[in-house]
């Protein structure tokens, strides 16, 4: 009896577990069972359909753009990607393209998007400092 019981606990502790990560996964706007899976396949078809008309098809050679033309993004720092995108979609950063676009993104696939953008190649290299004896 004391087995079921721990068994009982268990299960019941995965499937709070397993509603946290969904309402964690959840978008901003929407539920979670319309979003599509987050994983690196989707991230790079959405990168493909959606980031690519301003960052480039490689992230690395942005459409000019006037005023604030789009930055490289093609081997980006992940945490970075993940927090601009996060900001970008709560309001704490203020962009009139990105904003709609990153506030459609549950957490997972603003993760996977990250994962996939910073594996990009990038024409960016931190150069050596002389002063530095590099």
């Amino acid at each position: 009896m004391k087995s079921l019981t721990a068994l009982a606990i268990l299960l019941l502790g995965a499937g709070l577990a397993t509603t946290a990560t969904l309402a964690d996964d959840a978008p901003a706007t929407g539920t979670a069972a319309s979003a599509p899976p987050a994983t690196l396949a989707w991230a790079a078809q959405h990168f493909k359909d959606t980031c690519s008309a301003c960052h480039g098809a490689d992230g690395a050679q942005p459409t000019p753009l006037p005023g604030n033309p789009p930055p490289i993004i093609a081997g980006q720092y992940r945490d970075y990607l993940v927090q601009a995108l996060t900001e970008y979609r709560d309001g704490q950063r203020q962009n009139i393209i990105m904003a709609p676009q990153a506030k459609a993104l549950n957490n997972a696939q603003i993760r996977a998007l990250a994962a996939y953008i910073s594996s990009l190649p990038t024409p960016l290299h931190t150069l050596p400092r002389p002063e530095f004896g590099h």
